[in-house]
């Protein structure tokens, strides 16, 4: 596979200030998959008032809009030796996985049609639980730009300031709300009966040769949790606590594809 600048994968990422830049659960999705698959590439930095221009300058068509959903968003790729411009993280996969046949799979056709359901209900179980609590933390990690952009579009959606979602008297039960959902999430993979660390199988250790999107958009969650809570702080290690430990096993087992060195 050639590696020249100009043959490699560009994975349009948005900025920050945490060492690496990148801390964005949905363009985590493609770099992790990027990296499981070994597939060559280089990180070309967005600020988010610059995300639409880009993309319509590329020729990409906008998202249908939805509550939580922005015409234009990242992750998007252009991959030079096919000209191909996708945006969104499940549809990168597939392209991936059909464009780079001999590399692993996260996305197979016959589990295409689960992993798609699996989104949505990813996020109404513990993505959108998240929310009230990491929003006001991920502006203050952004760049000045992407900072202002990101809380005044998110206010409109909101119809209140970002940090009135999650005032002091109700973060208890927030908090409550996403342990819950962690549960929830954590009894699907006990619904296999053999103790597997990821959806997709691989038993109390996990596998690394049957890694799904739908474990990586776990993963994408949860480093980037992480990054917004800071790895030391008393909440990070909350969700860490979780479901015995379980989150921490399973982001550890992701550290393999964590490169931000591109």
């Amino acid at each position: 596979m050639a590696t020249s600048e100009t043959d490699v994968i560009i994975l349009y990422d948005i900025p920050s200030t945490v060492p690496g830049n990148a801390w964005s659960a949905n363009t985590w999705k493609t770099r992790f998959a990027l990296n499981y698959k070994g597939i060559p590439y280089r990180t070309q930095w967005v600020e988010y008032p610059d995300i639409a221009p880009l993309l319509t300058s590329l020729g990409v068509s906008p998202n249908t809009p939805s509550t939580w959903t922005f015409p234009y968003t990242l992750p998007a790729i252009y991959d030079p030796r096919t000209r191909t411009v996708l945006m969104d993280s499940i549809k990168i996969a597939r392209y991936l996985d059909e464009t780079y046949p001999d590399t692993p799979a996260v996305l197979p056709s016959e589990t295409r049609v689960l992993q798609h359901a699996f989104q949505p209900s990813l996020f109404s179980t513990v993505h959108e639980k998240l929310v009230p609590l990491v929003l006001a933390p991920c502006i203050e990690k952004l760049n000045p730009p992407s900072a202002l952009y990101f809380r005044e579009t998110r206010e409109v959606l909101l119809g209140c300031k970002v940090e009135a979602i999650s005032p002091p008297e109700k973060r208890a039960e927030q908090w409550a709300a996403l342990e819950k959902g962690f549960s929830v999430l954590a009894s699907w993979f006990e619904a296999a009966g053999d103790g597997r660390l990821l959806l997709s199988g691989g038993g109390p250790a996990g596998d690394a040769s049957r890694v799904s999107h739908a474990d990586i958009s776990i993963a994408g969650i949860l480093i980037w949790v992480r990054i917004i809570l800071e790895e030391e702080s008393e909440e990070w290690r909350r969700i860490e606590s979780f479901d015995g430990g379980r989150w921490k096993r399973y982001l550890g087992f992701f550290e393999q594809w964590a490169d931000i060195s591109r």
